[in-house]
Protein backbone atom coordinates (compact mmCIF):
# COMPACT_ATOMS: atom_id res chain seq x y z
CA UNK A 1 0.00 0.00 0.00
CA UNK A 2 1.79 3.45 -1.12
CA UNK A 3 1.85 6.79 0.98
CA UNK A 4 -0.29 9.41 -0.77
CA UNK A 5 1.06 12.94 -0.63
CA UNK A 6 -1.92 14.11 1.57
CA UNK A 7 -1.21 11.68 4.28
CA UNK A 8 -3.81 9.43 3.60
CA UNK A 9 -3.01 5.76 2.29
CA UNK A 10 -3.22 5.13 -1.48
CA UNK A 11 -5.16 2.27 -2.75
CA UNK A 12 -5.00 1.21 -6.27
CA UNK A 13 -8.85 1.58 -7.52
CA UNK A 14 -10.36 -1.93 -8.31
CA UNK A 15 -13.79 -2.78 -9.65
CA UNK A 16 -15.38 -0.29 -12.16
CA UNK A 17 -13.86 3.54 -10.83
CA UNK A 18 -16.16 4.82 -13.98
CA UNK A 19 -19.43 3.73 -13.26
CA UNK A 20 -18.66 5.69 -10.06
CA UNK A 21 -17.49 8.48 -11.87
CA UNK A 22 -20.21 8.80 -14.39
CA UNK A 23 -22.30 10.04 -11.65
CA UNK A 24 -20.24 12.80 -11.31
CA UNK A 25 -19.83 13.90 -14.74
CA UNK A 26 -24.30 13.64 -14.87
CA UNK A 27 -24.30 15.82 -11.98
CA UNK A 28 -22.18 18.41 -13.85
CA UNK A 29 -23.67 17.89 -16.76
CA UNK A 30 -27.60 18.28 -15.56
CA UNK A 31 -26.40 21.06 -13.58
CA UNK A 32 -25.10 23.21 -16.64
CA UNK A 33 -27.52 21.91 -18.93
CA UNK A 34 -30.29 23.81 -16.63
CA UNK A 35 -28.36 27.39 -17.71
CA UNK A 36 -28.57 26.32 -21.49
CA UNK A 37 -28.86 29.50 -23.29
CA UNK A 38 -29.20 32.30 -20.79
CA UNK A 39 -25.82 34.01 -21.60
CA UNK A 40 -24.09 33.66 -18.90
CA UNK A 41 -20.79 31.33 -19.12
CA UNK A 42 -19.34 32.15 -15.35
CA UNK A 43 -22.47 30.86 -14.31
CA UNK A 44 -22.58 28.00 -16.58
CA UNK A 45 -19.15 27.44 -15.24
CA UNK A 46 -19.86 27.78 -11.62
CA UNK A 47 -22.96 25.61 -11.68
CA UNK A 48 -20.82 22.90 -12.98
CA UNK A 49 -17.82 23.07 -10.64
CA UNK A 50 -20.26 22.79 -7.56
CA UNK A 51 -22.11 19.47 -8.93
CA UNK A 52 -19.19 18.09 -9.64
CA UNK A 53 -17.39 18.94 -6.41
CA UNK A 54 -20.58 17.50 -4.21
CA UNK A 55 -20.81 14.79 -6.17
CA UNK A 56 -17.05 13.93 -5.73
CA UNK A 57 -17.76 14.63 -1.73
CA UNK A 58 -20.44 12.15 -1.49
CA UNK A 59 -18.76 9.64 -3.81
CA UNK A 60 -16.29 6.43 -2.44
CA UNK A 61 -12.82 8.44 -4.02
CA UNK A 62 -10.67 10.87 -1.94
CA UNK A 63 -8.65 12.56 -5.13
CA UNK A 64 -6.23 15.40 -5.10
CA UNK A 65 -7.24 17.64 -8.36
CA UNK A 66 -3.65 17.22 -10.32
CA UNK A 67 -5.21 18.38 -13.74
CA UNK A 68 -7.60 21.34 -13.33
CA UNK A 69 -7.98 23.56 -17.15
CA UNK A 70 -8.54 26.71 -17.02
CA UNK A 71 -9.15 28.43 -13.06
CA UNK A 72 -11.79 26.31 -11.50
CA UNK A 73 -12.78 27.88 -8.53
CA UNK A 74 -14.22 24.43 -6.93
CA UNK A 75 -12.27 22.13 -8.28
CA UNK A 76 -8.56 23.83 -8.29
CA UNK A 77 -5.66 22.38 -9.18
CA UNK A 78 -3.79 20.99 -5.72
CA UNK A 79 -6.87 20.54 -4.42
CA UNK A 80 -8.24 17.38 -2.26
CA UNK A 81 -11.43 16.01 -2.46
CA UNK A 82 -12.30 13.61 0.54
CA UNK A 83 -15.18 11.26 -0.49
CA UNK A 84 -14.41 7.80 0.63
CA UNK A 85 -11.45 5.41 0.97
CA UNK A 86 -10.40 5.07 -2.83
CA UNK A 87 -7.42 7.34 -3.15
CA UNK A 88 -6.42 8.79 -6.47
CA UNK A 89 -5.18 11.47 -8.80
CA UNK A 90 -8.26 13.43 -10.32
CA UNK A 91 -8.28 15.61 -13.90
CA UNK A 92 -11.32 17.28 -13.78
CA UNK A 93 -13.27 19.82 -16.34
CA UNK A 94 -16.87 20.17 -14.93
CA UNK A 95 -18.05 21.53 -18.30
CA UNK A 96 -15.70 21.97 -21.49
CA UNK A 97 -17.41 24.58 -23.49
CA UNK A 98 -19.09 26.65 -20.76
CA UNK A 99 -19.65 29.86 -23.54
CA UNK A 100 -21.26 26.88 -25.53
CA UNK A 101 -23.48 25.93 -23.37
CA UNK A 102 -24.46 29.62 -22.06
CA UNK A 103 -25.28 30.92 -25.74
CA UNK A 104 -27.09 27.31 -26.58
CA UNK A 105 -24.30 26.00 -28.71
CA UNK A 106 -23.45 22.06 -29.56
CA UNK A 107 -20.46 20.04 -28.26
CA UNK A 108 -20.37 20.88 -24.65
CA UNK A 109 -19.44 18.14 -22.07
CA UNK A 110 -18.80 17.30 -18.71
CA UNK A 111 -15.32 14.92 -18.30
CA UNK A 112 -13.42 13.43 -15.04
CA UNK A 113 -10.37 11.32 -15.43
CA UNK A 114 -8.88 9.27 -12.50
CA UNK A 115 -5.13 7.75 -12.45
CA UNK A 116 -3.38 5.95 -9.53
CA UNK A 117 -1.66 8.52 -7.60
CA UNK A 118 1.47 10.01 -9.51
CA UNK A 119 -0.11 8.51 -12.63
CA UNK A 120 -0.43 11.85 -14.45
CA UNK A 121 2.55 12.81 -16.60
CA UNK A 122 5.02 15.11 -14.81
CA UNK A 123 5.35 17.95 -17.51
CA UNK A 124 7.21 21.16 -17.41
CA UNK A 125 4.43 23.89 -16.35
CA UNK A 126 3.67 25.44 -19.50
CA UNK A 127 0.70 26.90 -20.63
CA UNK A 128 -0.06 25.18 -24.30
CA UNK A 129 0.92 21.77 -26.20
CA UNK A 130 0.56 20.98 -29.43
CA UNK A 131 -1.52 18.22 -30.64
CA UNK A 132 -2.06 15.84 -33.42
CA UNK A 133 -5.10 12.76 -32.87
CA UNK A 134 -6.22 10.30 -34.86
CA UNK A 135 -8.21 6.94 -34.37
CA UNK A 136 -6.50 3.65 -33.62
CA UNK A 137 -5.99 2.32 -37.76
CA UNK A 138 -3.66 5.53 -37.79
CA UNK A 139 -1.29 4.28 -34.97
CA UNK A 140 1.89 5.32 -36.22
CA UNK A 141 1.35 6.94 -38.86
CA UNK A 142 2.02 10.57 -37.32
CA UNK A 143 5.21 12.36 -37.28
CA UNK A 144 5.08 16.27 -35.96
CA UNK A 145 8.32 17.12 -37.72
CA UNK A 146 6.33 16.31 -41.29
CA UNK A 147 4.36 18.64 -42.96
CA UNK A 148 0.82 18.32 -42.32
CA UNK A 149 0.00 16.96 -45.84
CA UNK A 150 2.25 14.05 -45.39
CA UNK A 151 0.74 13.14 -41.97
CA UNK A 152 -2.74 13.42 -43.54
CA UNK A 153 -1.73 11.03 -46.49
CA UNK A 154 -0.72 8.60 -44.35
CA UNK A 155 -3.60 8.84 -42.05
CA UNK A 156 -5.83 8.24 -45.18
CA UNK A 157 -3.95 5.33 -46.25
CA UNK A 158 -4.30 3.49 -42.99
CA UNK A 159 -8.01 3.68 -43.10
CA UNK A 160 -7.67 2.81 -46.18
CA UNK A 161 -9.22 5.92 -47.85
CA UNK A 162 -8.53 9.52 -49.96
CA UNK A 163 -7.02 12.66 -48.21
CA UNK A 164 -10.08 14.23 -49.36
CA UNK A 165 -12.17 11.88 -47.39
CA UNK A 166 -11.13 13.04 -44.31
CA UNK A 167 -12.21 15.69 -41.69
CA UNK A 168 -10.18 17.46 -39.63
CA UNK A 169 -11.33 19.28 -36.80
CA UNK A 170 -9.81 22.53 -35.83
CA UNK A 171 -10.08 25.14 -32.58
CA UNK A 172 -10.84 28.40 -34.43
CA UNK A 173 -8.42 30.31 -33.21
CA UNK A 174 -6.21 32.78 -34.68
CA UNK A 175 -3.22 30.72 -34.03
CA UNK A 176 -4.57 28.07 -36.37
CA UNK A 177 -5.35 30.44 -39.35
CA UNK A 178 -1.98 29.05 -41.19
CA UNK A 179 -2.70 25.41 -40.13
CA UNK A 180 -6.05 25.52 -41.56
CA UNK A 181 -4.73 27.04 -44.72
CA UNK A 182 -2.94 23.46 -44.87
CA UNK A 183 -5.67 21.28 -44.10
CA UNK A 184 -7.24 22.35 -47.05
CA UNK A 185 -4.61 22.91 -49.29
CA UNK A 186 -3.64 19.14 -48.74
CA UNK A 187 -7.24 18.41 -49.28
CA UNK A 188 -9.49 17.24 -46.26
CA UNK A 189 -12.42 19.03 -45.40
CA UNK A 190 -12.32 21.20 -42.18
CA UNK A 191 -14.45 21.14 -39.27
CA UNK A 192 -13.56 24.21 -36.93
CA UNK A 193 -15.15 24.12 -33.11
CA UNK A 194 -15.60 27.31 -30.56
CA UNK A 195 -14.37 25.29 -28.30
CA UNK A 196 -12.77 21.45 -26.91
CA UNK A 197 -9.60 21.20 -27.11
CA UNK A 198 -10.54 17.53 -24.95
CA UNK A 199 -13.77 16.76 -27.00
CA UNK A 200 -12.20 17.06 -30.38
CA UNK A 201 -9.26 14.46 -29.49
CA UNK A 202 -11.99 12.29 -28.31
CA UNK A 203 -13.71 12.36 -31.46
CA UNK A 204 -10.81 11.78 -33.55
CA UNK A 205 -9.97 8.68 -31.42
CA UNK A 206 -13.62 7.36 -30.87
CA UNK A 207 -15.16 6.47 -34.15
CA UNK A 208 -18.12 7.10 -35.90
CA UNK A 209 -18.09 10.93 -35.20
CA UNK A 210 -17.43 11.74 -38.65
CA UNK A 211 -13.98 13.53 -37.58
CA UNK A 212 -10.74 11.62 -38.64
CA UNK A 213 -8.09 13.78 -36.67
CA UNK A 214 -7.58 16.41 -34.11
CA UNK A 215 -4.75 18.81 -34.44
CA UNK A 216 -3.91 22.32 -33.16
CA UNK A 217 -2.29 24.59 -29.74
CA UNK A 218 -4.48 23.89 -27.06
CA UNK A 219 -4.20 24.25 -23.20
CA UNK A 220 -1.77 21.79 -21.87
CA UNK A 221 -3.93 20.27 -18.72
CA UNK A 222 -7.09 19.38 -21.63
CA UNK A 223 -4.42 17.60 -23.33
CA UNK A 224 -2.98 15.37 -20.55
CA UNK A 225 -6.59 14.59 -19.83
CA UNK A 226 -7.41 13.80 -23.96
CA UNK A 227 -4.53 11.76 -23.90
CA UNK A 228 -5.88 9.73 -21.39
CA UNK A 229 -9.12 9.28 -22.74
CA UNK A 230 -7.47 8.40 -25.93
CA UNK A 231 -5.17 5.66 -24.46
CA UNK A 232 -8.34 4.39 -23.66
CA UNK A 233 -10.02 4.16 -26.88
CA UNK A 234 -6.42 2.98 -28.52
CA UNK A 235 -5.89 6.13 -30.61
CA UNK A 236 -3.21 7.78 -32.31
CA UNK A 237 -1.73 10.98 -30.29
CA UNK A 238 1.51 12.71 -30.42
CA UNK A 239 2.09 16.27 -28.80
CA UNK A 240 4.75 18.79 -28.32
CA UNK A 241 4.87 21.35 -25.51
CA UNK A 242 4.84 25.06 -27.04
CA UNK A 243 6.53 28.11 -25.14
CA UNK A 244 4.15 31.00 -25.02
CA UNK A 245 7.48 33.91 -23.67
CA UNK A 246 10.98 33.46 -22.20
CA UNK A 247 9.90 31.95 -18.98
CA UNK A 248 8.72 28.44 -20.33
CA UNK A 249 11.40 28.32 -22.64
CA UNK A 250 13.15 28.21 -19.75
CA UNK A 251 11.31 25.61 -18.30
CA UNK A 252 11.07 23.82 -20.99
CA UNK A 253 14.71 23.68 -21.91
CA UNK A 254 16.23 21.26 -23.80
CA UNK A 255 13.46 19.59 -24.46
CA UNK A 256 11.54 22.30 -26.63
CA UNK A 257 11.49 19.80 -30.05
CA UNK A 258 10.58 16.75 -27.79
CA UNK A 259 7.48 14.67 -29.28
CA UNK A 260 5.50 13.08 -26.36
CA UNK A 261 3.42 10.20 -27.26
CA UNK A 262 0.69 8.98 -25.41
CA UNK A 263 2.78 6.35 -23.24
CA UNK A 264 4.75 9.62 -21.94
CA UNK A 265 1.51 11.54 -21.83
CA UNK A 266 -0.70 9.04 -19.96
CA UNK A 267 1.57 6.59 -17.93
CA UNK A 268 -0.74 5.66 -15.49
CA UNK A 269 -1.36 1.61 -15.52
CA UNK A 270 -4.78 2.55 -14.32
CA UNK A 271 -6.76 4.74 -15.96
CA UNK A 272 -10.98 5.79 -16.30
CA UNK A 273 -12.65 8.21 -17.96
CA UNK A 274 -16.18 9.60 -17.79
CA UNK A 275 -17.47 11.88 -20.16
CA UNK A 276 -20.96 13.36 -19.95
CA UNK A 277 -22.57 15.24 -22.79
CA UNK A 278 -24.35 18.25 -21.92
CA UNK A 279 -25.21 20.35 -25.64
CA UNK A 280 -24.94 17.85 -27.53
CA UNK A 281 -22.57 16.97 -30.80
CA UNK A 282 -20.71 14.17 -32.81
CA UNK A 283 -19.51 12.87 -29.79
CA UNK A 284 -22.92 12.99 -27.55
CA UNK A 285 -26.34 13.88 -27.52
CA UNK A 286 -26.69 16.68 -25.09
CA UNK A 287 -29.06 16.18 -21.86
CA UNK A 288 -32.75 16.34 -23.00
CA UNK A 289 -35.73 16.84 -20.79
CA UNK A 290 -39.35 15.08 -20.65
CA UNK A 291 -42.10 15.50 -18.21
CA UNK A 292 -40.66 15.31 -14.85
CA UNK A 293 -36.91 13.82 -15.88
CA UNK A 294 -33.71 14.13 -17.79
CA UNK A 295 -31.80 12.08 -19.85
CA UNK A 296 -27.98 12.26 -20.25
CA UNK A 297 -25.68 10.57 -22.43
CA UNK A 298 -22.11 9.27 -21.22
CA UNK A 299 -18.85 7.64 -22.33
CA UNK A 300 -17.08 5.48 -19.30
CA UNK A 301 -13.52 4.34 -20.98
CA UNK A 302 -11.31 2.01 -18.87
CA UNK A 303 -7.67 1.60 -19.90
CA UNK A 304 -6.77 -1.41 -17.96
CA UNK A 305 -9.81 -3.20 -18.86
CA UNK A 306 -10.11 -2.14 -22.48
CA UNK A 307 -13.31 -1.07 -22.02
CA UNK A 308 -15.81 1.38 -23.95
CA UNK A 309 -19.17 1.95 -22.80
CA UNK A 310 -22.15 3.83 -23.49
CA UNK A 311 -24.32 4.44 -20.82
CA UNK A 312 -27.87 6.07 -21.48
CA UNK A 313 -30.00 7.80 -17.57
CA UNK A 314 -32.87 8.78 -16.69
CA UNK A 315 -33.17 11.14 -13.52
CA UNK A 316 -36.44 11.35 -11.99
CA UNK A 317 -36.42 15.05 -11.25
CA UNK A 318 -38.41 16.53 -8.01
Amino acid sequence: MEQHRSGIPSVTPTGDLGLELVHVTEAAALASAGLLGKGDAEAVSDAAGQAMRHALERSSVTGTVVLSPRPQAHLPQGAVIRGGGRVVDLGVYPVEGASQVARGHINAVSLLTAVETGGFAALPAVSQMEKFVAGPRARGAIDLDDPVADNLRRIAFANDARVQDLTVAILERPRHQELIAEVAAAGARIRTLEEGDFASAVMAAAGGTGIDAAIGIGDLHATLIAACAVRCLGGEFVARLVPRNDDERKLIGDQVSRVYGLADMAPAAEIFVAITGVTGGPLLPGVSYGSGFAETWSLILAASQGTVRRLTTRHHLA
